[in-house]
């Protein structure tokens, strides 16, 4: 790849960083001081996560049709001015009732809109630039930058969780970021022409009923509410349990560590022809697993879980954009992946509402649980995308 690719690559993957690792993976860590200072439950801390990520939801189903009016690049500037904005808000956000959680409410809202537009933005510019041959190392590249936050998250447990300042300043550290990405975008010199969208998709989104887009885009839909539903509660699972700092911080890092090595190794399997259609199977049966380990209450077996479920993380968003990509031509892109993206952003709105509930009603221990399921029905689904898209190269259709 050449400079001015490889810095477009390092944009996206901090745009990643910002607005999955930080914005999602970031909050479960501090969930806990959320939940100290403004006297939430788990709902209400699911709720404040479901809040950014139905603003992600529909600033994913806009996209399209705001690139054809704005284009890509400003689209991405736009959207991240926007987070830049609704973060600043939550970091401000007084830290009492009921004005704080309105406010948070409002921000998060704000991230999510941003987030939703911005990621389509970043992911159609970055298969537009990089050749073909090259595609599924961006993505997997691109997407390791959520583990990178991650890390970083992990480190930064102990202000996070106790500090006094701790989940503003996480606030603030994410409106520096996107104001950054803002205005740093696009790399001088670089062809983003073929990143704009179609006028209209060839075939419209009936397309996306059939079996050949229908089992990827379920298989999505369902590794969005586990991988949310486990991390929105992973660290109030292990304050719950009474662990120490150290090990909550241990976790977080493990996590952040497995999801670099799962894009990685997402990527290493894509390049095997004969075990590419099984990729997603097994970056979902990861997610499962380590599930399933994290309903002990031992914290041993949170950090096994943790390194379980980060190995499926990263990976199955690089597959899935990969699948994409490779199932319809640059026109229809931006609608094939706003179309999963939308599926993700259903499951990802759905899961911290229902584990929250769940948590309330069961304990936190339910959620683990709760991800199990959810992670083997998109297995399942998954393998059946496998032997669709195996018939379908078969017939060349």
């Amino acid at each position: 790849m050449s400079p001015s690719i490889i810095a477009l690559v390092a944009w996206a993957a901090l745009g990643i960083a910002l607005n999955v690792g930080i914005a999602r993976f970031t909050y479960g860590v501090m969930l806990p001081a959320l939940q100290r200072d403004l006297s939430l439950a788990y709902f209400g801390g699911g709720a404040l996560n479901a809040a950014h990520l139905l603003g992600y939801l529909a600033g994913t189903l806009a996209a399209p049709a705001l690139a054809r009016r704005l284009g890509m690049p400003r689209l991405s500037r736009y959207a991240h001015a926007l987070v830049a904005l609704s973060a600043l808000v939550c970091a401000i956000a007084p830290g009492s009732a009921p004005f704080g959680p309105m406010l948070l409410a409002l921000g998060r809202l704000g991230t999510g809109l941003g987030a939703g537009a911005g990621i389509v933005a970043i992911l159609v510019i970055v298969f537009a630039a990089v050749p073909a041959a090259s595609r599924s190392l961006a993505s997997a590249l691109v997407w390791s930058g959520m583990g990178f936050a991650v890390v970083l998250s992990g480190l930064a447990a102990g202000p996070l969780v106790e500090g006094v300042h701790g989940w503003r300043a996480a606030f603030a550290v994410s409106a520096v970021l996107a104001a950054l990405l803002a205005l740093v975008f696009p790399p001088r010199g670089l062809r983003t022409t073929g990143a704009e969208p179609a006028a209209a998709a060839r075939a419209g989104l009936s397309q996306f009923l059939r079996a050949r887009w229908s089992f990827l885009i379920g298989a999505y839909f369902m590794f969005g509410a586990g991988y949310i539903a486990w991390s929105t509660f992973a660290g109030a699972r292990l304050a719950a349990i009474g662990a120490p700092l150290g090990a909550v911080s241990a976790m977080w890092i493990a996590f952040g560590a497995a999801t670099i090595a799962g894009s990685a190794l997402g990527f290493a399997v894509l390049r095997i022809d004969r075990r590419r259609r099984f990729a997603l199977v097994a970056a979902l049966l990861a997610g499962a697993l380590g599930a399933l380990v994290s309903w002990s209450d031992a914290p041993s077996a949170a950090l096994a879980g943790a390194l379980l479920v980060g190995l499926g993380t990263a990976s199955t968003p690089t597959i899935v954009t990969t699948y994409a990509r490779e199932r319809c031509s640059a026109g229809d892109y931006a609608l094939a992946f706003s179309v999963a993206t939308a599926a993700l952003g259903i499951g990802q709105l759905l899961g911290p509402l229902a584990a929250g509930a769940l948590a309330d009603q069961l304990g936190v221990a339910a959620v683990a649980l709760f991800a199990v399921a959810v992670y083997a029905l998109g297995a399942v689904l998954s393998l059946l995308d496998g032997f669709t898209a195996q018939a379908a190269r078969r017939t060349g259709s």
